[in-house]
């Protein structure tokens, strides 16, 4: 439903939906590169987010079951569907959140939990230049949203986010939109030229072993 409706769609989710079930979602090559990660926050974050991935694009693909769906990256790192470029995919996490964005263009994602920015990244840059004003009650939400715009921007073009901090306006040719949740989290989607219509979904695996969950909207 809502794959039909939208241009986009962006479920949030996060850590404390781990269960060791979601491993075996995992390909061969999913498990060698979960071993890679040396703590358990990457470890159940990766595992996490491919398995739930693949949840989200069974009902789309119409696959057999989410397992059989083969996931890579690109050199520049954006997670791909194999045989199907027409479908895009991006990641963000910050802190136990995780926001896996699915949409039928280009998109760019970026999630953010409120907290300081070190100063030094930002201090010279023209980008925030009118948003430095630490006695301002609203300055952590409006530095914490700038950045995600920077953020969201740096996936859509394939760009590092610190080489864009250099320029005067940088957003050129894209199309954002963000959202505040529950005061703490700010998220931000950038498209290309052509405007889209999305949908934010929370997401919440009760029963993982039979593939069902629960989704409300935002």
């Amino acid at each position: 439903m809502y794959w039909e409706a939208n241009d986009a769609i962006t479920f949030l989710a996060n850590l404390g939906m781990y269960n060791p079930s979601l491993y075996h979602i995992l390909d061969n090559s999913e498990k060698e590169q979960e071993k890679k990660f040396k703590t358990d926050y990457f470890k159940k974050r990766f595992t996490i987010s491919r398995s739930l991935l693949k949840h989200i694009l069974h009902p789309i693909l119409a696959t057999e079951n989410p397992s059989v769906i083969l996931l890579s990256k690109e050199k520049k790192g954006r997670v791909i569907i194999s045989g199907r470029p027409e479908i895009c995919i991006s990641l963000s996490y910050s802190g136990p959140y995780i926001a896996i964005t699915v949409g039928k263009q280009k998109i760019g994602s970026d999630i953010e939990v409120m907290r300081p920015i070190k100063a030094n990244k930002i201090l010279s840059s023209q980008i925030f230049i009118n948003y430095l004003h630490p006695d301002d009650r609203d300055y952590l939400h409006r530095i914490t949203h700038v950045w995600t715009l920077v953020e969201s921007y740096a996936k859509l073009y394939n760009e590092n986010p610190y080489s864009l901090l250099n320029s005067n306006f940088p957003f050129n040719y894209a199309n954002f939109v963000s959202y505040c949740i529950n005061d703490h989290l700010i998220l931000s989607l950038a498209s290309g030229n052509k405007q889209f219509t999305e949908v934010l979904v929370w997401l919440d695996i009760y029963d993982i072993g039979e593939a069902s969950y629960f989704t409300e909207t935002i």
